[in-house]
């Protein structure tokens, strides 16, 4: 979290004067059937109220560096497409969550769009670190039409994977596309209410904490009460342990709702690094068996190639052992065959010029009863 706030630091010292005319637009000329009507117009993340003025806080907190917007025409129909270029694919999803609407339908763009969602007018699609928001007056461009845009972008885009947070969030009870994934205390003030005003960071952003919220339908509850479920993860066990015991000074955790004393009342559990707290569920056994299906565990997996090793029987090591034992003798005869062989083919070729030079030879000898031996009695 500390190297993605210094990365947001000097990508807004960067972008804080407007872009010039001449920087490189990202939007194509043309996509499909679709053709630019006019120059795209580009702003540095310091402007970005002019192309959408109730996120662009929230979206400079999860690291927006610039925004551009350009026109398209096709026959009789228009439609726009801003472009929000992020630090990396996962302030990109975050901007999504916000960006979107609760009644747009999920749309398959396949693998160049991980995150696609639209309704009859507007979609919005993430393309690695992109944000695409396409808007039209009637009716949006075709899904195929936008999948070129898509296909189009997806060189230029930031292709690291996606946050896993959300995997986290149950399943049963969940309202799809309430999600909002959260990196700053902006983002959570209007993801999570009920504690708001509470503190500035009161969930620990400072060391690295992302978080996701949800809303949910709790069995038990009354059907118009909606439930904010938040699930926060850190880097360490005890991060996440020393930050749930401080939570005690912002709200009434895990408290009856009479003791609560006008502080807002949460239900909270902690598994490992991930903390879950539970807002607007009046039961504590309705929250017990909401937050009992999150928990964390990890997995360690290993791709690497097996073998499976077993030790050889005792007729096999006999065995190869007379065997690699013959084959040690045969060498070591071939070997003295040969050079014996050779040395005396030598000898018997050149008698004395090669092998047992009589100038080479030195003879010790006592002489008492025999003649003098000399080195050419030896051929």
């Amino acid at each position: 979290m500390a190297m993605r706030k210094l990365i947001c630091f000097f990508a807004f010292v960067l972008t804080a004067v407007p872009l010039t005319a001449s920087a490189q637009s990202l939007l194509p000329d043309s996509f499909g059937a679709w053709t630019a009507s006019d120059a795209s117009s580009k702003v540095a993340a310091a402007q970005a109220e002019q192309f959408s003025p109730d996120h662009a806080g929230v979206l400079r907190e999860f690291g927006l560096t610039s925004a551009e917007r350009r026109d398209y025409s096709h026959d009789a129909a228009a439609t726009t497409v801003t472009l929000y270029t992020m630090v990396d694919p996962s302030a990109a999803y975050g901007a999504f969550t916000f960006l979107r609407d609760m009644d747009m339908k999920a749309i398959e763009l396949g693998d160049i769009a991980k995150f696609a969602t639209g309704s009859r007018e507007r979609s919005v699609i993430v393309v690695g670190n992109l944000v695409l928001d396409v808007s039209s007056p009637k009716t949006r461009p075709a899904d195929g039409d936008v999948k070129i845009l898509a296909t189009s972008l997806a060189k230029r885009a930031d292709q690291r994977p996606f946050p896993l947070l959300p995997e986290f969030l149950p399943e049963s009870g969940l309202e799809l596309g309430s999600e909002r994934y959260v990196l700053g205390p902006q983002a959570l003030a209007q993801a999570f209410p009920p504690i708001a005003a509470s503190a500035v960071d009161w969930l620990g952003f400072n060391k690295s904490a992302e978080a996701i919220v949800a809303r949910y339908h709790v069995p038990g509850e009354p059907k118009n009460n909606e439930a904010l479920l938040l699930i926060a993860e850190y880097p360490t066990q005890q991060i996440a342990a020393d930050q749930y015991g401080s939570l005690g000074g912002q709200m009434a955790l895990n408290v009856d709702p009479g003791r609560a004393n006008g502080r807002p009342l949460v239900w909270g559990t902690r598994s490992a690094v991930l903390i879950a707290l539970l807002a607007n569920v009046d039961s504590r056994d309705n929250a017990s068996a909401m937050l009992k299906n999150i928990h964390y565990a990890s997995e360690v997996t290993w791709n690497e190639p097996t073998h499976e090793l077993t030790d050889p029987s005792i007729s096999t090591i006999v065995v190869g052992a007379i065997i690699d034992t013959g084959s040690i003798l045969m060498l070591a005869l071939a070997a003295g065959i040969g050079f014996g062989g050779f040395r005396l083919l030598v000898k018997l070729a050149l008698p004395g010029r090669v092998f047992d030079r009589n100038d080479q030879v030195e003879i010790l000898q006592l002489g008492i009863s025999s003649k003098p031996i000399k080195s050419t009695d030896f051929h």
